[in-house]
């Protein structure tokens, strides 16, 4: 599938950044599947990384600017997807100091995978971000989304299927994701994280690779997309939950491993035929 309409959303980016920050940008990247691979135009997120020479409290809010005159602009049905991430190069090398936004996922992904387009690149040298850094940013995504609603909405397959496949496979992926980078480190990349997944056999490991054909081909066959998800998909939440649990209770940090094991406690896990 071409990413044409993604590539149009990165240049009115481009153009928009321009005319909030002028000179102001040191480079401009675009990290996420389209730097990567695995670009997915029904589904994916539009991840574009600004470098500033310096950032402050109202950088905020001249992101949020570009990100509106890129949705007003709308060249391309794909422009509330975008997501722009910044920094200034001490955030980009370090993940030190104020006012930006690059979690240690999203730094890692710009050191390793960003590609350039505009200005100079000077990401190195740099730290990289830790295995435990990653694995702390999952806990605090989980905390923050997989909330006792997020998790009782799991059972509403059927209104989880008509929203789509965007939300279906999100809601399939990231959790596998999130097992992923804490069995094996790294960033759980959505191909790499599925089959390996698949591989282990783990709970969900079916619907896993399901969620990656429903990425390229959309859903085409709603009653059986309702019925993997029935079967698997709130296991497989429960099974990331309580492994990071487990984990965080060897750590020591009793009161996130706590939060995580009660909102397992919240997932409406099926109950087979017979059983």
């Amino acid at each position: 599938m071409t990413t044409v309409t993604a590539d149009q959303v990165v240049a009115d980016t481009v153009e928009a950044a321009k005319a909030v920050f002028g000179a102001e940008i040191v480079a401009i990247y675009t990290l996420g599947s389209l730097a990567h691979g695995g670009f997915a135009p029904l589904v994916s997120d539009i991840d574009v990384a600004i470098v500033l020479s310096e950032t402050g409290a109202e950088t905020a809010a001249k992101i949020a600017t570009v990100e509106r005159r890129v949705v007003a602009k709308a060249s391309s049905p794909l422009a509330d997807r975008l997501s722009i991430f910044w920094g200034d190069w001490q955030a980009v090398r370090t993940g030190e100091g104020e006012h930006f936004r690059l979690g240690p996922v999203d730094r890692l992904d710009l050191l390793d995978c960003g590609h350039l387009l505009q200005g100079t690149d000077e990401r190195e040298p740099s730290v990289r971000p830790s295995d435990d850094e990653l694995v702390a940013m999952c806990v605090e995504f989980m905390l923050g989304k997989f909330t006792a609603a997020y998790l009782a909405e799991l059972s509403a397959t059927e209104a989880l299927v008509a929203s789509g496949p965007r939300a279906a496979t999100k809601a399939v992926l990231f959790p596998i994701r999130f097992m992923y980078t804490l069995r094996n480190g790294g960033i759980g990349l959505n191909d790499d994280s599925a089959r390996w997944y698949a591989d282990e056999e783990l709970p969900g490991a079916t619907l896993a690779l399901k969620a990656l054909e429903w990425r390229s081909e959309g859903i085409e066959d709603a009653d059986n997309a309702v019925q993997m998800l029935d079967a698997e998909l709130a296991i497989l939440h429960v099974e990331c939950l309580t492994e990071y649990a487990k984990h965080l209770e060897g750590l020591g940090e009793t009161t996130r491993a706590a939060a995580l094991a009660e909102r397992a406690g919240h997932v409406q896990v099926a109950v087979p035929d017979g059983h």
